[in-house]
């Protein structure tokens, strides 16, 4: 909706800056804005923190640090399955129209980029959540003074969270 308004509104009737502002411009963005909302809705886990673990699975306290590293790579695994998720159709909807096998039938255009959506999305999920770990190490020294204070193990573990 934005790149619409950008090129409604400032009147760009340029064939590139249309290309870009209807192509390219909204994959990044559909990233941004599913991080950004991630971080929204997980906002409580960097504000208030959450909870650290020692090597032995018992819980030293609440870290904001490891909140915040929690969040930032969830969100960043988020953003890496969105963007791929539709880079990858866009891309392959490119060539094909190309072909004189699609230019004949322009109506299979929507079918495939709908399938090719699923598809990547599906294979995708596995590997945005193994990006990082689920139960992720951080250093001790890392976090928090009052975290430090509680334990003499270097690494302390923390659940992220999908």
């Amino acid at each position: 909706a934005i790149p619409q308004y950008m090129m409604k509104h400032y009147g760009m009737k340029n064939p590139t800056v249309q290309l870009f502002f209807r192509s390219v411009l909204p994959v990044p963005l559909f990233a941004l804005l599913s991080a950004f909302s991630l971080f929204v809705v997980r906002s409580e886990e960097f504000e208030n923190g959450i909870q650290v673990f020692d090597s032995n699975g018992n819980a030293v306290g609440m870290s904001q640090k490891a909140g915040l590293k929690a969040v930032t790579e969830t969100a960043t695994s988020r953003a890496v399955l969105i963007g791929t998720t539709t880079v990858v159709p866009n891309l392959l909807i490119s060539f094909l129209r190309r072909t004189k096998f699609i230019q004949g039938r322009p109506l299979l255009l929507a079918p495939l980029r709908h399938i090719t959506a699923a598809l990547v999305f599906g294979l995708m999920i596995p590997v945005s959540f193994s990006l990082f770990p689920h139960a992720a190490k951080v250093q001790n020294k890392n976090l928090e003074e009052e975290i430090q204070a509680l334990t003499a193990d270097t690494h302390l573990y923390y659940h992220r969270g999908l």
